[in-house]
């Protein structure tokens, strides 16, 4: 059982994982997961200083993925953040260990991004209450709600 940073080896089993995630997202309803377009996005963020991506295994095989991003607050840009953009782990894998492993992940690059704050986002749908729950218990508090609507 180990969470690590991903690498391109990685591509295959983490555009399927990002796949499940995208499944069960709200944003299902407003865009179709575009395979090819993920597959160049995961390669460029590889790349990018700015992100992180990490897989989780276990028994030798990918059962999480999660992704953040390091930036500027727009209204104190001397402030640094860490968002989490996505964190997925596959049903069977909950309960393992891994959750709190990608949490920790996520919360160490903040600390070596001498970020301020780590933003985590939890999905409206029937997990968000849990969620909710599992994020507090790891010392968040929320701050904000998104509200999407379709234009076209």
């Amino acid at each position: 059982m180990v969470v690590r940073r991903a690498m391109i080896d990685d591509l295959t089993a983490y555009v399927r994982l990002a796949q499940a995630f995208h499944t069960a997202s709200p944003m299902r309803e407003t865009a179709s997961f575009d395979v090819e377009g993920y597959s160049a996005f995961y390669v460029d963020a590889l790349e990018n200083p700015l992100m992180a991506l990490w897989v989780a295994e276990l028994d030798g095989a990918v059962v999480g993925i999660t992704g953040a991003l390091f930036y500027s607050l727009y209204f104190s840009p001397s402030t640094k953040i860490v968002q989490e953009l996505w964190w997925w782990l596959n049903p069977d894998a909950r309960g393992s260990g891994l959750g709190k492993q990608m949490f920790l992940a996520i919360e160490d690059w903040a600390v070596a991004q001498k970020a301020s704050a780590v933003f985590m986002i939890a999905l409206e749908n029937t997990d968000s209450e849990t969620m909710s729950a599992v994020y507090e218990r790891f010392g968040y508090r929320p701050i904000e709600r998104t509200f999407m609507k379709g234009v076209r």
